[in-house]
């Protein structure tokens, strides 16, 4: 008996998810070709001193840029999880595509002009990220619901080396006599098409429905629990010491004597660390708790002190950097994490944009900080100083304050 002829709905879904394998692969490998467009994000210091030398900008000029594209980032996800809920992914990365074309080709546009720098590669671009990256993961879980795991690392990959093939292009043309707003241009219409392209591609299983997850808990009674604030400030102060190296990372290794060979590796290692730290921070998560985050905000408070002595060879000066990099990748991976247990499942698309709040404030923050310092003092090391004290004093705090609570 042909069983699906007497029920409809049954042959629409075998229809629909025929060669479900290859398809579920499929779409794995289009949500990590969109993050690696997305990551390219922690590759803006390759950009940096061609902006200085060449347009005038000051080197906090600069880094506003980059501060106020986490910024975006991170406030958009307040809504984005929401509206992909209700409008689905593919309109969403549709809407990622758009906005990091305009973002892109609007920054080629502004010469000298800081105000359209800092809407184009600020304002639109962290928006755009902020629409494409709220999917991603989602879409992956949705797919790969017996191996969450291994799809959230490939995802997640995507989104560290994204800044490695970026800064590697982006160098190669500078090398080449590129002029940065030509190379802008050619990254809007790059991105925007490649990003479009992948969007084609995604969508949910079809035995996935829609969910309203009810917010067990009200606004107010989050602002009144201690550890709200305490995760806030963790997530905030815990990676002001990694937005202000990933913002200034070419800069910092010219500063030191290094050539530009050197400054790329430094991106490409703390890019691979962001990656391999958000991996193995949430496996450490499972294990070891909220331990795990007062280990994470000790190296970084130690990593950024060992980079300050300066006077060191090149080889110990890129070691140093990688657990930056992998201490800034672990944090944000333990944080979701933490607000999960601590507010519940079905609180925490509510609570964890607010969280994450305080890390877009930070970025306005860290970074501009050392670009101001180094544009008045002629040296990073009062900047990396500051940064090792915050992150110490953050381990302090959150050791104190977590365990009496």
């Amino acid at each position: 008996m042909d069983y699906n002829r007497y029920c409809p709905h049954r042959q629409k879904t075998v229809a629909v998810t025929d060669n479900p394998i290859m398809k579920k692969y499929k779409i794995l490998i289009a949500l990590s070709i969109v993050n690696l467009c997305l990551g390219g994000i922690y590759a803006w210091s390759v950009f940096v001193p061609e902006l200085v030398n060449n347009y005038g900008y000051t080197t906090a000029r600069t880094q506003i840029v980059f501060g106020t594209t986490v910024c975006c980032l991170t406030l958009s996800m307040l809504f984005t999880g929401i509206l992909e809920n209700k409008i689905g992914p593919r309109p969403m990365v549709l809407i990622c595509s758009a906005l990091m074309f305009t973002g892109y080709f609007t920054a080629s546009f502004s010469g000298s002009n800081f105000l359209i720098l800092w809407l184009g590669c600020g304002v639109i671009n962290g928006i755009a990220i902020g629409f494409g990256y709220v999917c991603m993961l989602a879409v992956s879980m949705r797919w790969f619901e017996s191996k969450k795991g291994f799809a959230c690392g490939m995802v997640i990959a995507g989104y560290g080396f994204g800044a490695i093939i970026l800064s590697f292009a982006a160098q190669t043309l500078i090398s080449h006599g590129w002029d940065v707003m030509r190379i802008f241009k050619i990254l809007a219409i790059a991105l925007g098409m490649i990003i479009f392209i992948c969007a084609l591609q995604i969508a949910n299983p079809a035995s996935h429905q829609k969910q309203n997850m009810i917010p067990t808990i009200a606004y107010k009674t989050i602002f009144r629990k201690p550890r709200f604030f305490i995760l806030s400030i963790t997530v905030g102060l815990g990676t002001f010491s990694g937005l202000m190296f990933i913002g200034n990372l070419k800069p910092i290794a010219y500063y030191f004597g290094y050539d530009s060979f050197i400054a790329l590796l430094a991106i490409w290692l703390v890019s691979i660390g962001n990656a391999v730290g958000r991996i193995m921070g949430g496996v450490a998560y499972d294990r070891f708790k909220a331990s795990t985050l007062k280990f994470i905000l000790l190296i970084v408070a130690v990593s950024a002190l060992f980079v300050v002595m300066g006077n060191i060879s090149s080889i110990v000066f890129l070691i140093f950097l990688i657990p930056v990099g992998m201490s800034y990748g672990a944090l944000l991976a333990n944080i979701p994490a933490q607000v999960s247990e601590e507010f519940g499942h079905h609180n925490f698309g509510i609570v964890y944009p607010l969280v994450l709040v305080v890390h877009g404030l930070a970025a306005l923050f860290a970074a501009p900080l050392a670009g101001f310092i180094y544009d008045n003092y002629h040296s990073y090391r009062p900047a990396m100083i500051i940064a090792s004290c915050i992150s110490f004093a953050c381990f302090l705090g959150f050791t104190f304050a977590y365990r009496r609570q």
